[in-house]
């Protein structure tokens, strides 16, 4: 039977017949599903349904909630649940829950998990939340490279009763990492063979301080399930896993589609309370006004033109809309090299030249297709070619700023994904220009 919020509801409210059931129910479902349950109920059963997890699964449920509902959960646990749950998790997991807590929840945490949980914790804390270190796990199976097979196998039984991993880390007796080996090439091979002589010493491997993104475009480049962490000496550290490269994808891209949007990334529907909100919108508001003031006062500038050719005033969606598109378009392709290929900040002309070129063909086709619809519905040569001309200059224009923006913003160490906020505004404050002062030079020069 799948658990349901209702289930989880009519359960509770039956009380002890009620709870044996849900616990049997709880058993059955997976931890990121009950996540989800506990995040739609309201705070008295999220207590209620919260404290029927045993401590295993309720750490795992705990790893997969929202960060604005963990500490609400944390509060809810008394000492010795609290040590329990602490103890099932991962410590990666552990650490990146710690980090986000207030400090007294914080501490009290800190107090209650035994001492080695602690220390590695705090071992993880030293590192950028956003960086190799700080997303790594430091529970690895390693082996040494002097071990036969038999050896290894042996300690890999030892290490890995509580690990899951796929790879297993050679290190020489310093403990810096020297290869890889796959469980499947460790156990189908020779008892007597040194590992040394089977290890895959060609190796990817990061170190700590290392942007997360990169860390996940590695793992993505060559398909690996987790990717070693060393420091400068080459001492193994820990690892990255390919389920902790799922969430920085995911939150590399929440990220972005929030900033190109205006909005603060860790905004949503409880997060933060509402002036928050109005407080991390208002900037960007504020800069597109001005451009949009900034077009107002161009079109004020040519009223005598719109006032003696009215017609001119229906084309000006025209110019601005079509540049805007452009530019847009050229915008997500810049972003997109910008964001997977690091490369594209040293071609940075030829990335350029190749936008304004895409802009001018595209540009020379679209500006044909206006010249006649604009003549059919004018059917004036001049203000046809007027229109035709300012779009192609408009296109092409657009298309270079497009990709100029996010390409300077990268350059000067802002984030590029934010230049979507004010480009399409920027790019109808020339067409409009276009458009206008090419109809006051040709028509009333």
């Amino acid at each position: 039977m799948e658990l349901t919020l209702e289930e989880v509801r009519r359960l509770l409210e039956l009380g002890g017949s009620g709870q044996e059931e849900l616990i049997g129910l709880i058993e059955s479902t997976h931890p990121a599903d009950l996540a989800d349950i506990i995040e739609q109920l309201d705070e008295q059963e999220r207590k209620g349904f919260f404290s029927l997890l045993p401590a295993e699964i309720a750490s795992q449920t705990l790893a997969e909630t929202r960060e604005e509902d963990q500490e609400e959960l944390i509060k809810s646990m008394d000492d010795r649940t609290l040590h329990e749950v602490f103890e099932e998790l991962p410590d990666d997991d552990a650490t990146d829950i710690v980090q986000e807590l207030s400090e007294q929840e914080a501490q009290r945490v800190m107090s209650v998990i035994d001492e080695e949980d602690r220390e590695e914790i705090q071992s993880l804390m030293q590192y950028g939340e956003e960086t190799a270190g700080g997303v790594m796990t430091a529970e690895v199976v390693s082996v040494d490279m002097s071990f036969t097979a038999r050896e290894a196998i042996k300690e890999v039984r030892k290490q890995g009763q509580e690990v899951n991993f796929f790879t297993v880390y050679v290190v020489d007796r310093m403990r810096k990492l020297r290869g890889i080996i796959s469980v499947r090439d460790l156990i189908l091979a020779n008892p007597e063979t040194k590992i040394s002589q089977i290890m895959d010493t060609e190796l990817v491997s990061v170190l700590p301080n290392m942007d997360q993104e990169q860390v996940a475009r590695l793992l993505a480049r060559y398909n690996l399930v987790s990717i070693p962490v060393v420091d400068d000496q080459g001492l193994l550290l820990g690892r990255v896993t390919v389920d902790d490269v799922i969430d920085i994808l995911e939150e590399e891209t929440t990220e972005d589609i929030f900033r190109m949007s205006g909005v603060h990334e860790d905004e949503s529907v409880g997060t933060y309370g509402m002036f928050h909100s109005v407080r991390s919108r208002l900037p960007w508001l504020f800069l597109n006004l001005g451009f949009i003031f900034i077009s107002a006062q161009i079109i004020g500038l040519y009223i005598d033109v719109i006032e003696q050719v009215t017609i001119l005033a229906m084309f000006l969606p025209v110019v601005a809309g079509i540049g805007g598109n452009t530019s847009t378009q050229s915008l997500a392709v810049t972003l997109r090299r910008l964001i997977l290929d690091e490369s594209v900040s040293e071609r940075k002309r030829r990335v350029l030249i190749h936008e304004a070129i895409v802009g001018l063909i595209n540009g020379l086709v679209i500006s044909i297709l206006v010249v006649l619809v604009v003549y059919l519905i004018q059917g004036d040569i001049h203000i046809s070619l007027i229109v035709g001309v300012a779009v192609w200059i408009s296109m092409t224009l657009a298309s270079f700023i497009g990709a100029l923006i996010p390409i300077a913003m990268k350059a000067i160490g802002l984030d590029p994904t934010v230049s979507s906020t004010v480009i399409s505004n920027f790019t109808d404050m020339i067409g409009f220009f276009l458009l206008l002062g090419l109809s006051a030079l040709i028509l009333l020069g």
